[in-house]
């Protein structure tokens, strides 16, 4: 489903964009002109480039980058190769991806850095709004691992208020859209709040936009393009007017992630009256705008396809780049005879998305190549200009990856004096301390895992230690909506529904509602409210039906039906040494409307079928997986402490219920040894039924809170007052998304902690094992698997679609 939204966007984005330009070219063509004209601020560059002329002896040389996406790797090899050969660079000028790499080579960088700069971005990571998974609070960890769509809408009034202000909204038009005969204020709520919470791109560019803040740290105020280390300009495309917009000065993050803005997939760039995204759209080879300013030499590395016949337009990344290509075709054609040196890399079976590690070694490998296929070119050019290198006009940026600086004082921006005391808190930076890359994206993540912002970014503002610290927060929309869905051979179909009203607020009160149906239906309603110190208060009221067929210790059989209305009250988020705790009372009416056992299985008490119980709990729980549902690294440990201490009209022995579990991930990716623990144990005589230990399928807690997983027993099997799981899962994997898990378990059981002094006699043991295939889809986890067990002594299929609930 995200598949297919990300390429609905894209598709739309593009062809919109099309529309625009295509209307636009010729209406604006000397409009056009200009403006590129104004904002190249010819005079400025021709004197700086006349006084290299004067002062060096010899012509200027500009380099000048195409966009290509991952292929702009290539434009590393290149410079490499000029370097090696002492060929001076006087301006250098690019669009796309070939105005970050340009952007980066200006702030003083050398190739050698600039190729450990691109190999050791986290390409995934960073063409994503994601952080890690350990900055999340447990229950949005939670959330996410259950819901296939979520849907963030409705921004505060205040906050989009200040939006359209600011000039920041991110919306889409909605003029069809109406309610009753004349409802202008509801429906003008819906057009410009509910409808302006779509997202205008997959991705809003935190994560590339930091990439960009910490290798540009002493030139992150406005800046003069032409007084950085090597002068630069890039081009980005104004769908306001369908003209390019040549970025000389200004912020030059802001430059860069404009520039790259890819239609569909990143959220364009509004400022200025201006709506910003990729410069290809209208000029991906700016060798023009190199002639313009005054260059002798032009030096252009082009990566661009050419046209695409009908068996190379395949998926998502070939549609969007043809239609990029399309759009900038006119100028490409006509700049491509300018440079005196065209450099042309062979990247034929690579696309705009080829991010990957493999292919981005093999990216800039080629771009030194075919720099090394023009030598003779290059060569005689380099006779021309003399013994002359590159000069940095100005001292290069510092790069916090490597060296931490000196911080004057730190702000918050985009919220309130309250909200910023408290986020303060959270990320713990201080003026007068020395930072760094590390330190500074622990404080990004932890402001944007409260999932209150659409993005969060930083500057480090000041052309010398120490800088000041300025984060930036965009605060996001308010509510959420959240589609679940799953297939599987006990249940069938179910549906998960999730309703959430201010709760990503970041202080305040929520409203939450989830809703399953199928089989076993459940409703719940919950009140938060999120304190000034990160606590949250809860009142829970929910509804839950279970009808299930269950085995009794042996052969005999065993059926519940029940309905449970559930009350809680609790304080959560509350962290202790890397545990998430919840603490609280719990009211359960349990109605047990039937209940068939052939004989009494041990010690339960069976007549308590309609009664209400009080519980007070207390649950902690420390996850660190990496993935759910396919783990590569991390461990899960949890604990629990319930108290059943009252309730009627029924009376009933008071009794505890102690439950642990852990796992651990040990290997990779490739294959993964995950050993992993279940213990739960009673104290007290006569349990109420609903309280039973039980055991079996592939969810916990699926039929009652307390169900233990355990391969070889479809739907759960009932067990005593102790039982213990201890299981050892071996995954291979076969090749991408796909995997193969050997998977053994086994069972002991008894009612008494002194029935270990006897276990021949009083302690039952159970082993279980199976084979389970799963591929890894973006609707969740598709699984079967094949076991068996000494409980059952059949063998048992059982077949899942996605996420778990």
């Amino acid at each position: 489903m995200r598949t297919r939204t990300f390429r609905f966007l894209s598709i739309m984005a593009v062809a919109a964009a099309m529309t625009l330009s295509l209307h636009a070219q010729s209406q604006h063509s000397l409009l056009d002109e200009n403006r590129e004209r104004r904002d190249l601020r010819v005079e400025v560059i021709r004197h700086k480039l006349d006084s290299i002329r004067r002062v060096c002896h010899r012509p200027t040389v500009a380099l000048v980058l195409s966009g290509g996406g991952a292929k702009g790797a290539a434009h590393v090899g290149v410079i490499r190769y000029l370097e090696s050969i002492g060929m001076p660079v006087d301006i250098v000028m690019g669009t796309s991806m070939g105005g970050l790499v340009g952007g980066i080579y200006a702030l003083g960088y050398n190739a050698k850095q600039l190729d450990s700069i691109i190999r050791d971005i986290d390409w995934d990571m960073a063409l994503s709004d994601k952080v890690p998974r350990d900055y999340l609070s447990y229950s949005a960890i939670k959330y996410k691992e259950k819901y296939v769509l979520s849907f963030p809408f409705f921004y505060d009034k205040k906050d989009y208020q200040q939006m359209v202000e600011s000039g920041q909204q991110y919306a889409r038009r909605a003029d069809d859209i109406h309610f009753g005969a004349g409802g202008g204020d509801a429906t003008n709520m819906v057009k410009d709040n509910l409808l302006g919470s779509l997202p205008s791109g997959m991705v809003y560019g935190q994560n590339v936009n930091n990439i960009f803040s910490s290798l540009s740290v002493g030139y992150q105020d406005y800046t003069d393009f032409y007084d950085l280390p090597i002068p630069f300009l890039c081009v980005a495309t104004d769908l306001v007017t369908g003209t390019a917009k040549v970025w000389t000065e200004g912020k030059l993050n802001t430059a860069l992630r404009s520039t790259m803005s890819i239609p569909g997939l990143f959220a364009p760039v509004k400022i200025d009256g201006m709506v910003l995204v990729d410069g290809g759209m209208r000029n991906n080879y700016p060798t023009d705008l190199a002639k313009k300013a005054g260059a002798d030499i032009v030096i252009g590395v082009n990566l661009s396809d050419g046209y695409k016949n009908y068996n190379q337009i395949n998926n998502l990344a070939d549609i969007i780049n043809t239609g990029i290509d399309m759009l900038g075709r006119s100028s490409f054609e006509s700049n491509i005879a300018i440079p005196d040196v065209n450099i042309k890399p062979d990247l034929h079976e690579y696309n705009m998305l080829s991010f990957d590690e493999a292919s981005i070694d093999t990216i800039i490998n080629r771009g030194y190549k075919a720099a090394l296929e023009v030598a003779s070119k290059l060569d005689s050019i380099k006779a021309v200009v003399g013994p002359d290198v590159t000069r940095l006009a100005n001292d290069p940026a510092d790069d916090i990856r490597v060296r931490k600086v000196l911080v004057s004082g730190v702000e918050i921006s985009g919220v309130d004096d309250k909200e910023s005391l408290y986020l303060m808190n959270k990320i713990k930076v201080g003026a007068g301390s020395r930072m760094g890359n590390e330190e500074i994206e622990d404080a990004v993540a932890t402001i944007f895992g409260t999932n209150s912002f659409d993005y969060v970014n930083y500057e480090l503002l000041g052309d010398q230690e120490p800088y000041k610290l300025m984060f930036n927060c965009q605060r996001g929309p308010v509510c959420q909506l959240g589609l679940g869905g799953r297939f599987d051979s006990e249940e069938i179909v179910s549906v998960l529904i999730n309703l959430g009203w201010g709760v990503h607020k970041i202080q305040g009160s929520s409203l939450d509602f989830t809703g399953k149906v199928g089989t076993n239906p459940y409703a719940n309603l919950t009140y938060s409210h999120v304190s000034t110190n990160g606590m949250t208060f809860n009142a829970m009221a929910g509804v839950r039906y279970t009808d299930r067929n269950m085995f009794s210790i042996g052969d005999n059989r065993f059926r519940i039906n029940f309905l449970d209305f559930r009350q809680e009250i609790y304080l959560s988020n509350i962290k202790w040494s890397k545990f998430f705790l919840k603490i609280g009372l719990r009211n359960d009416w349990y109605n047990v409307s039937s209940l068939m056992a052939e004989q009494a299985f041990g010690d339960y008490d069976v007549n308590q079928l309609s009664n209400d119980y009080v519980t007070f709990f207390l649950h902690g729980r420390k996850d660190s997986f990496d993935n759910a549902y396919i783990p590569t690294r991390g461990q899960s440990v949890g604990i629990s402490y319930d108290w059943v201490f009252g309730g009627g009209p029924n009376k009933f022995n008071n009794f505890h219920a102690i439950h642990f579990d852990a796992k651990k991930v040990v290997g990779d990716d490739r294959f993964a040894f995950i050993p992993s623990v279940n213990i739960r144990y009673l104290i007290g005589d006569e349990v109420p039924v609903p309280f039973t230990n039980t055991i079996g399928g592939s969810v916990a807690g699926r039929y009652l809170d307390q169900q233990i997983p355990f391969i070889g027993i479809n739907n759960a099997a009932a067990m005593q007052k102790i039982v213990g799981v201890a299981r050892s899962d071996f995954r291979f994997k076969l090749f991408k998304n796909n995997y193969l898990t050997a998977m053994a378990n086994y069972a002991l059981t008894c009612n008494e902690i002194s029935d270990f002094k006897d276990v021949s006699a009083k302690v039952s043991g159970y082993f279980g094992g199976g084979v389970q295939y799963t591929y890894n889809s973006i609707i969740g986890p598709v699984g079967l698997n094949v076991h068996w067990s000494e409980y059952t002594h059949n063998l048992g299929l059982y077949f899942s679609l996605g996420f778990d609930f």
